[in-house]
């Protein structure tokens, strides 16, 4: 399998893992039609993002600012979550490692496994 194949399919992982997490925390705060429409949102952005990031060739902009986006947000709001939350220390952090598991830390290694990738790439 090609560089570039295994960019894409990194990109597309990302891609699913943003959507399941927004439109997770989107159905846990207003309900699950809420949920469904930002989870296609998400998606819709996601891959508007991803053909823009396409045609910058060496420019991933357009790519990490989505990712970012939508990395960042619900990391910050699962954080502000746990510290508001009335439980003890050890409470709060068994809250947040699901999240932290399940989402922040593939998100991490996916986005530096994907410029590694790209990298390799546009050097040949």
């Amino acid at each position: 399998m090609s560089d570039k194949a295994l960019r894409y399919i990194i990109a597309a992982v990302i891609a699913l893992l943003l959507v399941f997490q927004i439109g997770h925390l989107i159905a846990d705060l207003f309900g699950m039609a809420w949920g469904a429409v930002s989870a296609v949102a998400v998606g819709a952005v996601s891959f508007v993002s991803a053909r823009l990031a396409k045609s910058g060739l060496k420019s991933s902009f357009w790519f990490l600012l989505p990712t970012l986006l939508f990395t960042v947000l619900p990391i910050g709001f699962m954080i502000w979550k746990a510290i508001t939350s009335d439980a003890r220390w050890f409470e709060r952090m068994a809250e947040l490692t699901p999240f932290i598991i399940g989402f922040g830390a593939p998100i991490i290694l996916l986005l530096i496994a994907y410029f590694e990738l790209r990298r390799r790439t546009l050097k040949d």
